[in-house]
């Protein structure tokens, strides 16, 4: 077994990334994983899974879907707003997204998993941060028991602007979605990061897609 587990991978796909899209934050954080912890990153890398792709996703008011009687007046059409979901092991909203499939670009991961999570289609514009996460035994014992010293994963975070579809989750799967104008209070820190320079009144910009891994 190799000392390091998707270390190679992980670089490729960030050396991808890094070239098709501007000015790229890099989050780098480690994980001292408890033997558990470790052995489950193990297995997890073993089967393929490389990390997950996320996005902020924007509706422009002309998307919005049409009031009825029964919908409140604060969902009316009347500016930008961002797709956010609620997961059910966490009482903050979240961007919608998952793990990466084998054979897919992280592009191809966050519309799908969007779609599966929302009902939403999307359409990737940009991406706002890369989190490189290693993880890493909680003592010397623990990497010669699994004669493993690292495992590397890579979350994307993408920009991505509305498309077609309606709110529909599955049940069991998600809390709840909704098109946030004013961001929540309560945020995991990806959302927190985007939502610093959001408006919802800022006008739409155009970026170019990215090519294809």
């Amino acid at each position: 077994m190799p000392a390091q587990l998707n270390e190679r991978e992980v670089e490729r796909r960030m050396d991808r990334l890094l070239a098709e899209y501007d000015d790229v934050p890099v989050e780098e954080e480690t994980w001292e994983d408890s033997t558990e912890e470790f052995a489950s990153a193990i297995e997890h890398a073993e089967s393929g899974y490389l990390g997950g792709a996320y996005a902020w996703v924007v509706r422009e008011p002309e998307d919005a879907t049409t009031l009825t009687e029964s919908m409140p007046a604060e969902a009316s059409p009347d500016a930008r707003r961002a797709l956010m979901i609620l997961n059910r092991a966490n009482e903050k909203w979240d961007l919608p997204g998952g793990g990466l499939e084998d054979g897919e670009t992280f592009e191809e991961t966050v519309r799908r998993e969007v779609r599966e999570e929302t009902g939403v289609e999307c359409a990737v514009t940009d991406l706002f941060m890369l989190r490189r996460v290693t993880a890493v035994p909680e003592s010397e014992e623990v990497a010669r028991q699994f004669e493993t010293e690292r495992v590397h994963f890579l979350y994307v975070f993408f920009d991505a602007t509305y498309e077609d579809g309606s709110i529909a989750i599955q049940p069991g799967e998600l809390d709840g979605a909704a098109w946030f104008a004013d961001p929540p209070e309560r945020m995991l820190p990806a959302n927190e990061r985007r939502a610093e320079s959001w408006s919802p009144e800022k006008a739409k910009t155009e970026n170019s897609g990215p090519a294809s891994e």
